[in-house]
């Protein structure tokens, strides 16, 4: 209580002694003809503002500090949303430097990682100096730094020298360098750089710890990423190398089968002729799941420029109608069409586009019992072209829906019609538009129909796929 007291009693005495600092000036000229009075005011000022100085310095120093800490919490703060903003990263580590730079006001900043294969530590990214960041890098057997830091030991460096830290340059005084550690191994270096007359101190360090620890988890991030990319690579490469491997010996089959079916070979028994028929189908069967395997792994694969086209989706969409008209006939299925009275180009892959247009309307078909209606449409808006096909078929159990667009997977009312299929074909038309940049939703409703809706650019707009 005396302390609080104590601490009222001297806010009270600076705030009258800034108001007299104030109303001293004022006394001084109305008694200009007093030499005495206007000499007792001046001393009056003089005496308050030293005063004042004293009393702003012992309150304004916790205020500063505070301000320094909210900067501090502030950059914590931003490295932390840049981090979780990309799985990349190379952009991970550029955007860091950069903010770093920016949010602490030091002259320079850069990310190093160590190259196991060389033994040497890379410089990765570095924001706030003009070095080429490929052609820096340090071998740490011959460097008490870097030797410092692969053993997870804080550096500060309060005359850097290009010898140890080739990344410096003549306005750069000092430096911190702190390891980034995940768990016990070291995976290279965050460093900041001070300018001259403004050099970095001890204090620094822990603050910068902290940042270094959100690199590490970008880094961690980053690798897992990586990984996943790399598996799945493998996984495309695994599928188009099966699919082609597999398509010759089926050939082979299909053809030898044939053959034998039709008596070139001499005539068969019915039992005989029983056998070769179940053959041909069985590889028939296997042949439709080779060839979705095939345009799975394709609609995974990076598009190469070679293989784009400007393409009117709405001709194309003709193309397959025709095709599956005579099967909807066939059950009495109503399909209607419409299209934009405007040209609807994109840039696409001609067999990936009709793959999609062709697996959803199958789909459609063969999930929609006879007498129903299949709409299918294109709308064009400033940016996309939307594709909708809609039917009255036996629509997707809700608790089922997520899995819909999964490899081999098939809803359990479509396995109780009884109607062939791989489980392919809705995994081969979401990796298809997602390859041409593109999107699909879909709504169901079991029992009454589904809604896919198909979302690609347009030719003129930001096209990913270009």
């Amino acid at each position: 209580m005396a302390e609080r007291a104590g601490s009222s009693t001297r806010l009270w005495l600076w705030l009258v002694l800034w108001l007299a600092s104030l109303a001293a000036p004022v006394l001084a000229a109305m008694l200009g003809a007093a030499p005495g009075l206007q000499a007792a005011a001046g001393l009056l000022a003089a005496g308050v503002s030293l005063a004042e100085g004293l009393l702003l310095a012992r309150y304004l120093g916790p205020v500063r500090r505070s301000f320094q800490r909210a900067e501090r919490l502030e950059a914590v703060f931003s490295v932390i949303r840049k981090a979780g903003s990309s799985l990349d990263l190379q952009e991970v580590l550029e955007a860091i430097t950069h903010l770093t730079v920016e949010v602490t006001g030091v002259r320079g900043c850069s990310i190093k990682l160590w190259d196991t294969d060389s033994g040497r530590m890379r410089v990765r990214a570095m924001a706030g100096i003009s070095r080429p960041a490929a052609d820096l890098s340090i071998d740490v057997a011959q460097n008490l730094h870097h030797r410092s830091l692969m053993e997870g030991k804080p550096v500060l460096v309060e005359e850097a020298l290009a010898r140890d830290f080739p990344e410096v340059d003549d306005q750069t005084e000092s430096l911190i360098c702190v390891p980034l550690r995940q768990e016990r191994k070291v995976l290279g270096a965050l460093c900041v750089y001070g300018e001259r007359r403004r050099p970095l101190g001890q204090e620094m360090i822990s603050f910068f710890s902290i940042l270094g620890d959100l690199v590490t988890l970008s880094i961690a991030n980053a690798a897992v990423y990586e990984n996943l990319k790399r598996l799945d690579e493998a996984k495309t490469w695994f599928l188009l190398k099966a699919s082609h491997e597999l398509r010759s010996p089926l050939g082979t089959i299909q053809s030898m089968a044939r053959t034998l079916s039709q008596g070139l070979l001499g005539q068969l028994s019915e039992e005989q002729r029983q056998m070769i028929d179940r053959i041909e189908r069985r590889a028939g069967t296997l042949a439709g799941s080779v060839a979705d395997l095939l345009q799975l792994a394709r609609g995974r694969a990076e598009l190469s420029t070679s293989e784009l086209e400007r393409l009117d989706f709405c001709a194309l969409l003709a193309e397959n109608i025709a095709s599956y008209r005579p099967q909807a006939d066939e059950k009495g299925l109503q399909l209607t069409v419409s299209c934009p009275g405007r040209e609807a180009v994109v840039h696409g892959r001609r067999q990936g586009l009709q793959s999609i247009v062709a697996n959803l309307l199958s789909n459609a078909i063969k999930y929609t019992p006879a007498g129903g209606k299949i709409e299918v449409s294109v709308q064009l808006t400033e940016e996309h072209l939307l594709l909708e096909v809609r039917d009255t078929g036996i629509g997707i159990p809700l608790e089922e829906q997520d899995s819909l667009f999964g490899e081999f997977f098939r809803a359990a009312n479509a396995l109780r019609l009884g109607e062939s299929g791989t489980g392919l074909g809705l995994a081969i038309v979401k990796s298809t538009v997602e390859q041409h940049g593109g999107r699909i939703e879909v709504q169901s409703v079991e029992g009454r129909g589904s809604t896919f809706r198909v979302y690609l650019q347009l030719v003129g707009r930001q096209d990913p796929a270009v």
